[in-house]
């Protein structure tokens, strides 16, 4: 009798033991499958604040401005421009110049800003400036007109224009002496002028 107590205690201590032992497993698996899905939606919530931060990265980069073009373009008016725009840009978005537009003083692939006013003056409005600015009777090679170059001694309408074409494709010129550069510009011709012009 005492035999089969004994059998039945180990027995029943056995059966105990192995559903505590299957409790304990199955647990620990739950365990490892709750800190793998932690672990999924911590990475997840990371790439979503990674993708976000990046859309505002692009959204920033891809700015816009407003400029007003006012002058001689065919419309005058406040235009939005993206990217990285040019003052060439603005003026093509206002219809490109006009006829009677002076672009000689005039780089067109400066950098605009936001909120920059670019004014597109006349040859008259350009020649008429730089008459009133020559209040020391000398005339300033960076801005004058045909016109008015040709009112210098020994430059004609073929010189007057190659000073003008210089100065749109290599800008301004650095000192009186830098006219020189011009064909058909030597010392004969700039000793008679250079007490006449300025930079």
């Amino acid at each position: 009798m005492k035999r089969k107590i004994n059998i039945c205690f180990i027995f029943l201590m056995f059966s105990i033991c192995l559903v505590t032992f299957s409790s304990c497993g199955k647990t620990s698996y739950l365990d490892k499958s709750q800190d793998s899905n932690s672990t999924t939606e911590t990475s997840d919530k990371k790439n979503t604040d990674k993708d976000s931060s990046s859309k505002n990265t692009t959204s920033k980069t891809s700015g816009k401005c407003f400029v007003q073009v006012s002058g001689a373009v065919n419309s005058p008016g406040v235009y939005e421009l993206s990217g990285e725009p040019r003052i060439f840009h603005a003026i093509l978005m206002a219809g490109g110049l006009r006829e009677d537009a002076d672009v000689s003083n005039l780089n067109q692939a400066e950098k605009i800003s936001d909120g920059q006013k670019i004014v597109i003056k006349t040859r008259d409005e350009a020649a008429m400036e730089a008459a009133v600015s020559a209040d020391d009777g000398k005339v300033n090679i960076n801005t004058a007109d045909a016109r008015t170059l040709m009112t210098l001694p020994g430059i004609g309408e073929s010189k007057a224009n190659s000073i003008i074409k210089y100065r749109e494709s290599k800008g301004s010129f650095n000192s009186i002496e830098d006219i020189k550069n011009i064909s058909g510009i030597k010392d004969g011709v700039y000793n008679k002028i250079a007490d006449s012009i300025k930079v």
